[in-house]
């Protein structure tokens, strides 16, 4: 890590997307608690903000056109400060019936985010040599657990010394801050397409280009293998993370405290599973890596659901933290490597689009089975999937892995 961070433009990169996901942190807890003070039906007010931020993920195929033709720096720099805009909209809500406003920023907010990641993930490959991509995508993925420790914390320290208004202009800030670190990295990038100039060829090439993408990505099987196994861990951690403090306050009667215990205990698995991520690369093959963790995170949330005493939900915790970021930093690494610059930026864009399929399914898991049969199936079902998904791979990943090593 310490060799990849010496690297001084994906160093920039890193903290641009650090200093920005504080920020995000930020503006979920201040949302959560505008919510709380203004909405008359909490809960389905939380399910519309959700659905509201995940929407545009699921429609993030077409901005990979974008990130392919143009300068992804400018993308991720433009991204950022139309971002710092969008965010101080919910300055604007005073009463609930202005809560509109808060689910529209969030639905924007996602939109610029679909430029954004992709742009950043189509960009590691050349900023980092291929052996050092393992490292870097799980420093990205430490970036999450960091900030979500970091950010959650300090926003509420924030609100509580100064008001919810303050968390959205901090946000605004931090987008700001991220841009400017943008703006002093070298970001390289292949080739670009020429730009039609007749009438009506923009709109026409846009298209081309778009189902170029979409032809590429279904004619590549060990792409689609990819994704699909993506999708899975995706589901399997976000159902995970909505039900389980709901779960164990209901289930053991611990405080909340304890439920930050959990997540706190979550995320020392994450920052594990960062740190042992180069380790595994130097001796494991990606596809052994991928089965194994994924196995090992089915087998973590099915210990949710039969954990009788707290330190063994703990464990389960722990487990899970760290195999998700072991199996979704190996399935980026793998999907960078195997695929074109010229094409990276359409299938990270695709990729955006699995992960919102995943976390929509979620929603649905969590929301509507969680209130039918109870969360302890829930976390059988996702866990047994997941598990399933980690042995499928074992065979589904041995294509991709051989494509890699030619």
């Amino acid at each position: 890590m310490v060799t990849v961070l010496r690297n001084r433009d994906f160093l920039a990169l890193w903290l641009s997307q650090l200093i920005s996901r504080i920020g995000d942190n930020f503006a979920v807890v201040a949302s959560l608690v505008l919510i709380n003070e203004l909405a008359t039906r909490t809960g389905l007010a939380v399910v519309v903000l959700a659905a509201a931020a995940t929407i545009p993920q699921l429609f993030a195929l077409a901005s990979g056109v974008f990130i392919d033709r143009f300068s992804r720096k400018a993308v991720m720099i433009v991204s950022d400060l139309l971002r710092s805009l969008v965010i101080l909209l919910p300055l604007l809500v005073q009463d609930s019936s202005q809560l509109y406003i808060l689910y529209l920023s969030a639905f924007l907010l996602m939109g610029l985010s679909a430029l954004y990641v992709p742009a950043r993930n189509a960009s590691i490959p050349n900023m980092v040599p291929e052996e050092d991509l393992m490292t870097a995508n799980a420093l990205i993925q430490a970036t999450d657990l960091v900030s979500l420790i970091g950010g959650a914390t300090l926003a509420t320290l924030v609100i509580s010394l100064f008001s919810v208004s303050t968390a959205w202009v901090v946000d605004s800030l931090t987008f700001v801050v991220s841009a400017l670190f943008l703006v002093a990295a070298r970001i390289p990038q292949g080739k670009q397409p020429t730009m039609s100039s007749a009438a009506g060829g923009e709109l026409r090439h846009f298209w081309a280009e778009f189902v170029d993408g979409v032809r590429y990505i279904f004619r590549n099987k060990p792409l689609l293998q990819l994704m699909a196994i993506t999708t899975m861990a995706t589901l399997g951690l976000t159902a995970t993370v909505l039900l389980a403090a709901a779960y164990f306050q209901q289930l053991l009667g611990i405080s909340a405290q304890y439920v930050g215990l959990l997540q706190a205990t979550q995320g020392l698995g994450m920052a594990l599973g960062a740190v042992l991520i180069s380790v595994y690369a130097s001796w494991a093959r990606s596809r052994q890596i991928v089965s194994a963790t994924m196995i090992m995170l089915g087998c973590g949330i099915l210990v949710y659901a039969v954990a009788p005493v707290y330190w063994l939900v703990l464990a389960g915790a722990l487990i899970v933290g760290l195999c998700v970021v072991s199996a979704r930093t190996t399935l980026a690494a793998m999907t960078q490597a195997l695929v074109p610059d010229s094409q990276r930026g359409r299938v990270e864009s695709a990729m955006v689009t699995v992960i919102g399929l995943g976390t929509m399914g979620a929603l649905i898991i969590a929301g509507i089975l969680g209130d039918v049969v109870g969360p302890e199936s829930v976390f059988i079902f996702t866990g047994v999937v997941v598990l399933l998904a980690g042995i499928a791979s074992i065979f589904a990943l041995r294509e991709a892995e051989e494509r890699l090593l030619n």
